[in-house]
């Protein structure tokens, strides 16, 4: 479960979070999910909180939620091994669903 910084759960969180509740969707789930690959990954993996606030808080309207993760993410280092690259794009994904945050909710 904590291999590669929880990154299974971090996909598991994508695909409950695909549909929204009335159709089928496991917000509930993709939650679950989504914090536990931040708890195993304890921050370092920039790609899950980026996730969690497109996937799930855009899903279910969580703007404090989407906006407090993604401030999180550029506070952050990018620089952990193994991982730079990925938090360094998580980083630019952030800015981008931060700037669009407006038109969405």
């Amino acid at each position: 479960e904590g291999y590669q910084y929880g990154q299974a759960h971090m996909y598991l969180g994508v695909l409950s979070s695909i549909l929204p509740a009335s159709l089928g969707g496991k917000p509930d789930q993709a939650r679950a999910h989504f914090e536990q690959a931040m708890t195993l990954s304890e921050g370092q993996n920039l790609l899950a909180p980026v996730l969690y606030a497109e996937k799930y808080a855009r899903l279910v309207f969580d703007r404090e939620l989407h906006d407090s993760l993604l401030e999180d993410v550029l506070a952050a280092d990018p620089q952990v091994h193994g991982l730079t690259l990925q938090n360094t794009y998580a980083q630019e994904q952030a800015e981008a669903l931060l700037a669009d945050a407006d038109d969405y909710f």
